[in-house]
């Protein structure tokens, strides 16, 4: 019996994996650790799989399970499948860590030729899952976790100027970032970096009081900022590979993203053109317009992204962008990459480049079941 339920399970579930299940259990409504004891345990049992647990204690913990565990495997060459109960903010932890690592690392060639790289299958436990909507594995994980196949998650690297700091504990703490390569702050992600109204939106409703209300947590920030919408001063620029820098005309912008994949929420499609893990870049930037014209051009996003033909958005394809802050207040400095939000010095930059390539050299340091 055991050698039959071995044959029908995908290469990712076969025993020659370690088998590691991560719990987030404050992921958007708090329901993982329900899921796991309800439906997920049940179905490795059934399926009859050897699988350790771990379940988060804090903000941290998938962090130190990356440079504690995941990391020690992959550089001795384990196989390992990561079944990940959380949001968006799980894998992009797992991604930057393991980045930011192997960067430390540069020079160990040992450690970066042995690399094996991690299987991670999600199961969407956040409030937006944009990453899980946007690869086709949000509508079933569990369908996907037996019968997809593991496939490069592309990511995008983000440049900071020295001052930037990681706000924590519901926007009370600043924290610094500690990957560093030469003078420059780096992070990684693999959904979004964002300015202006998007990043305004996530840093208001990353609360445990607003978390409780689900994606409505999104629109309940909207019409707060709505009541006095912030015009937010500075100059972006952007490129093709290889290209020169162009310049969006103006100094005064209302909402500005960088992203590589379609949706933020299920029906909110914001970038149409972007296919799943297909590791393009591209730039949506609306201007000083009303609140009332910002709110219908996002409106139609959630019309298969019909807001990408509006005369009022520019939409591209790109390969890096950069924005050089003129607020004097902290709190239009603020950005978000992929849920986390940064805020950038006074007089301070950011800049966000696609990683193209194959394998760790490109950033692709895990493989998603979809």
């Amino acid at each position: 019996m055991g050698i039959e339920v071995t044959r029908v399970l995908p290469p990712h579930l076969q025993p020659d994996h370690e088998i590691h299940v991560i719990v987030s259990i404050l992921s958007g409504r708090q329901k993982a650790q329900e899921y796991y004891d309800e439906t997920l345990k049940p179905w490795l049992d059934d399926h009859k799989l050897q699988y350790a647990t771990h379940t988060t204690k804090s903000a941290q913990t998938i962090i130190e399970l990356t440079k504690s565990l995941i990391l020690p495997n992959a550089t001795q060459g384990v196989k390992q499948t990561l079944i990940l109960l959380s949001g968006d903010g799980g894998i992009i932890d797992i991604v930057n860590t393991l980045n930011t690592e192997l960067l430390r690392r540069k020079n160990d060639h040992q450690t970066r030729a042995g690399y094996t790289t991690p299987v991670v299958a999600l199961v969407p436990m956040g409030t937006a899952n944009a990453l899980a909507w946007s690869s086709k594995v949000a509508q079933d994980p569990l369908g996907v976790l037996l019968k997809g196949s593991p496939k490069a998650l592309p990511a995008f690297q983000v440049s900071l100027s020295q001052g930037s700091r990681l706000v924590t504990n519901e926007g009370q703490s600043r924290e610094i970032i500690t990957s560093t390569q030469g003078q420059d702050i780096v992070v990684y992600g693999a959904v979004v970096a964002s300015w202006g109204l998007h990043a305004s939106l996530v840093a208001m409703s990353d609360t445990a009081e607003y978390r409780k209300h689900g994606l409505e947590r999104f629109q309940m920030a909207a019409q707060e900022l709505a009541k006095d919408l912030h015009i937010y001063k500075g100059k972006i620029k952007w490129r093709k590979a290889g290209g020169e820098w162009v310049q969006i005309p103006g100094s005064e912008h209302a909402y500005l993203l960088s992203i590589m994949v379609s949706n933020l929420e299920e029906h909110f499609q914001i970038s149409p053109h972007s296919k799943p893990l297909d590791g393009s870049l591209r730039l949506l930037h609306i201007g000083p317009e009303p609140v009332s014209e910002i709110m219908r051009i996002l409106g139609l996003a959630y019309q298969a992204g019909a807001h990408a033909n509006d005369s009022k958005l520019s939409y591209r394809e790109i390969d890096s962008m950069r924005i050089e802050f003129e607020e004097d207040d902290e709190l239009w400095r603020m950005v978000c990459v992929d849920g986390k939000i940064i805020a950038i010095e006074e007089g301070g930059w950011m800049e966000v480049k696609r990683l193209s390539g194959t394998g760790i050299e490109a950033g692709k340091v895990v493989d998603l079941v979809c």
